[in-house]
């Protein structure tokens, strides 16, 4: 069932298109690596974001002077847009040592702003990992926390994702249910919500798109 329902999401998603309400761009020492599970197409400069919930993987890159570029480790930021402008701010720090200190804190203070709003947001860090590459493969890596937080995207769409996720205390990766009562009773959850986004793209679509999506549903029973 799981699985046709988030095939069907894929279709509607790919047959509607991404609407992109919002712009999203970095101010100066924020970089944007991933936006909702792909790699951004500007780093530094504006990218397009959807309307609603939305997943962001930054880093902090600044150079201080003599002391050379200062990079942070990635922080997952998540957040909800209503608006049509997002701006992201780095944590203040006027020195390479300052810097150090902010992101060694474990929760340094991003400013998420919405057409001149501050808004509110979740962060995460990717833990740094020992080896030449410490922050390798932060693709497998973003898909593996999202997958333990029943957070789903598919070509840069929101699928599923707990009702509450903007506000969730982090949940570690690789983390199980306590017991399979619990795991049956998120993933009925789980499906119910992905129904629902279902119904909602299908209100939204348009009478030859409702129709290819049908002729698509009949072909799959």
């Amino acid at each position: 069932m799981m699985k046709k329902v988030w095939l069907a999401l894929g279709l509607l998603t790919s047959v509607i298109g991404s609407v992109s309400a919002a712009t999203l761009t970095p101010q100066k020492g924020v970089s944007i690596l991933f936006i909702n599970g792909r790699q951004a197409e500007n780093k530094i400069s504006e990218n397009h974001i959807n309307e609603g919930f939305n997943q962001v993987l930054v880093r902090f890159d600044k150079k201080f002077g003599n002391s050379g570029v200062y990079s942070s480790a990635p922080y997952i930021l998540s957040f909800n847009v209503t608006g049509d402008e997002v701006k992201i701010k780095s944590p203040k720090a006027r020195s390479y040592i300052e810097a150090e200190k902010v992101f060694e804190s474990g929760n340094p203070s991003w400013n998420v702003v919405q057409d001149e709003v501050v808004i509110k947001y979740q962060q995460n860090v990717i833990e740094r990992k020992p080896g030449f590459a410490p922050f390798g493969g932060l693709d497998s890596r973003l898909v593996e926390y999202n997958e333990s937080n029943a957070i789903y995207f598919k070509d840069g769409v929101l699928l599923d994702k707990p009702a509450d996720a903007v506000v969730l205390v982090p949940v570690a990766t690789g983390m199980v249910e306590e017991n399979e009562a619990k795991a049956q009773t998120k993933t009925a959850s789980t499906e119910a919500q992905s129904v629902e986004q279902l119904k909602a793209w299908y209100l939204k679509s348009s009478k030859k798109e409702r129709k290819e999506f049908r002729k698509w549903m009949i072909d799959q029973e």
